[in-house]
C-alpha cells in the first residue's frame, strides 16, 4: 500500500528543495494557478530541470480566492495583485467582472451558460498553461509524447465551504464538477474540496458532500481543511477527516490527496488507516496545515523535527528535551536514539557539539509598540539544515507508512509517547495517544 508523496510549490526560492533528498522522492508537485499565470516559463523550467521525469504535477485552479474579501488578493494600492489579474483574465467572466471590487457570490454563477464557459476556461488553462511552455523548451525533444507534459489531472473549479455556507456553495461546486465531467477528455478529472473544520465534526455535512460528489464521474479529489494542525486538532476532527476521506474514496477507490497533511494523514493513507487517502502533500518549509484565508506570518524561529514526536519543535526546547534524555551525550548516542539521516550525520560530523548548527542565529532589533526589541533570527544556513533534516525524515515516514504493519506503526507512536512524556509533558505527547485512539489502538 503505497502512500503518494506530493509537495507544494509556493515560491521559486524553494525550487532547489525538490531535489532533496532525491529528485525522485516525490510523486508529484502541486502548483498554485496564480503562479502558473504569472511565471509559466519559470514553472516549466522548474518542472523540467528540478524534478525527476516520473514526477507529475497538478495545478490548483485557486478559484476560491475570488470569493473572499478583495483586499486579500490586492496589493498596497488596492489593485488585484499581478498574478491574480493574470489568472482572472484567463478565467474570464464572472471573475473579471468582480475581481478586486467585491467578493464573488454564488448567485453570480447561477447562469448555466456562464458557468459552463467558466468551467471550460478553467480546465483549458490547467491543460495548456504549463504544457505549452514545456513543449517549446529544448528538453521537450527528448520526450516520446506530448502527453508527458499534461498535468496528472485537471481540477474542476471550486469554492470554500463552511458549515454556515455549505448550502449556498456546495451546489455551485457540484454543478461545476458535473460540467467538468461532461467536458472531460480521456485524462483524469478531480474535484477539490476545501472546507472549514466545522464540516469535519458534522456527520450530516460530511455525508452530504460524500453523497453528492460520489454521484459525479470523477477520478479523485484534492482535499484542504482550513488550518487543521494534526498535532493540536481535536480527536473528533481527526475522526471526521478519516471518515470523510474514506467516504470519498468509496467503493470505486477514487484517489484522495490531502493538500496539507502531516504524519497523521501519512499513516491514515498507509497501512494504519487502511488507505483512507492515497496521497498527502506538504510544503518544503511550511504546509502541513494552512489557512484558506491568508494570515500574516510571525517572527521566524529555529525548529527541529523530532522524529519520535513527528513534530517540529522549537530549537531551544529540542535541546532541553534531548539533554534531559541524555541524547546529546555523544554523536553516537544522538544518531542511534534521535536521528541518523544524511543531514544530521553530515552536520554533526562526529562531534555532538555541532548540533548547535541547527539553531545558530543572529540578533536583530525589531520595532514593537513599546520600542525596539532584540530578537534572535535563525541564519539561512541553520534554516537550510533543519529543512533538509525535515525533508529526509518526511521521506522516511512515507516509506514506513507504506511498508510497516499496523502493530509496528502503533509501537512507534507508543514508544515516542513513553520516551518523551517526562520531558515534553503530557500535552507534548498527547497527539501521539490521540492518533492511536483514532486508528483503534486501545493499549
Amino acid at each position: 500500500m503505497s502512500v503518494d508523496h506530493w509537495m507544494l510549490f509556493s515560491t521559486f526560492a524553494e525550487q532547489n528543495h525538490f531535489e532533496y533528498p532525491t529528485t525522485g522522492a516525490y510523486r508529484g508537485v502541486v502548483i498554485n494557478a496564480n503562479m502558473a499565470a504569472y511565471a509559466p516559463a519559470g514553472i516549466a523550467a522548474f518542472l523540467l530541470e528540478k524534478t525527476a521525469p516520473s514526477t507529475q504535477y497538478l495545478i490548483d485552479p485557486l478559484t476560491h480566492a475570488f470569493q473572499h474579501d478583495p483586499g486579500l488578493i490586492s496589493d498596497s494600492n488596492r489593485r488585484p495583485k499581478k498574478s491574480i489579474r493574470a489568472l482572472a483574465e484567463e478565467y474570464g467572466s464572472p471573475i473579471t467582472d468582480f475581481v478586486g471590487q467585491q467578493p464573488l457570490l454564488p448567485e453570480y454563477l447561477s447562469d448555466g451558460d456562464l458557468l459552463e464557459g467558466f468551467v471550460e476556461r478553467t480546465l483549458s488553462y490547467q491543460e495548456n498553461q504549463i504544457a505549452r511552455q514545456m513543449l517549446e523548451s529544448d528538453a521537450a525533444k527528448y520526450m516520446e509524447s506530448s502527453d508527458e507534459l499534461r498535468p496528472y489531472a485537471l481540477v474542476a473549479p471550486y469554492f470554500f465551504l463552511t458549515d454556515a455556507t455549505l448550502d449556498e456553495w456546495l451546489p455551485v461546486n457540484i454543478r461545476a464538477a458535473e460540467i467538468a465531467s461532461s467536458q472531460r477528455n480521456n485524462g483524469r478529472l478531480f474535484a477539490e474540496i476545501v472546507i472549514d473544520k466545522g464540516i469535519l465534526i458534522s456527520s450530516s455535512a460530511r455525508q452530504k458532500i460524500i453523497e453528492q460528489m460520489s454521484a459525479i464521474r470523477l477520478d479523485g479529489y484534492l482535499l484542504w481543511v482550513d488550518n487543521l494542525n494534526e498535532t493540536t486538532a481535536a480527536e473528533v476532527e481527526l475522526r471526521g477527516l478519516v471518515e470523510l476521506t474514506r467516504g470519498l474514496r468509496g467503493e470505486h477507490a477514487r484517489e484522495v490527496i490531502n493538500l496539507h497533511g502531516g504524519y497523521f494523514s501519512v499513516v491514515a493513507a498507509g497501512k494504519l488507516g487502511g488507505g483512507a487517502m492515497t496521497g498527502v502533500a506538504h510544503g518544503p518549509e511550511f504546509g502541513e496545515f494552512r489557512s484558506v484565508v491568508p494570515v500574516g506570518g510571525g517572527i521566524p524561529i529555529s525548529r527541529y523535527y523530532i522524529p519520535q514526536l513527528h513534530a517540529r519543535i522549537r530549537y531551544r526546547d529540542t535541546v532541553s528535551m534531548l539533554a534531559q534524555l541524555n541524547k546529546l551525550a555523544s554523536a553516537e548516542i544522538f544518531h542511534s536514539g534521535v536521528c541518523n539521516c544524511e543531514e544530521c550525520l553530515e552536520t554533526i560530523g562526529g562531534d555532538i557539539g555541532n548540533f548547535t548548527l541547527f539553531g545558530e542565529g543572529t540578533a536583530k532589533n525589531v520595532r514593537r509598540r513599546h520600542g525596539l526589541v532584540r530578537i534572535q533570527f535563525p541564519t539561512t544556513a541553520a534554516k537550510l539544515r533543519s529543512l533538509r533534516h525535515y525533508l529526509q525524515r518526511k521521506h522516511r515516514e512515507y516509506l514506513a507508512a507504506s511498508a510497516l504493519d499496523r502493530e509496528a506503526l502503533f509501537r512507534n507512536l507508543r514508544e515516542g509517547e513513553r520516551e518523551y512524556r517526562a520531558v515534553a509533558g503530557s500535552g507534548g505527547v498527547a497527539h501521539l495517544k490521540k492518533w492511536r485512539r483514532v486508528f483503534g489502538d486501545d493499549e
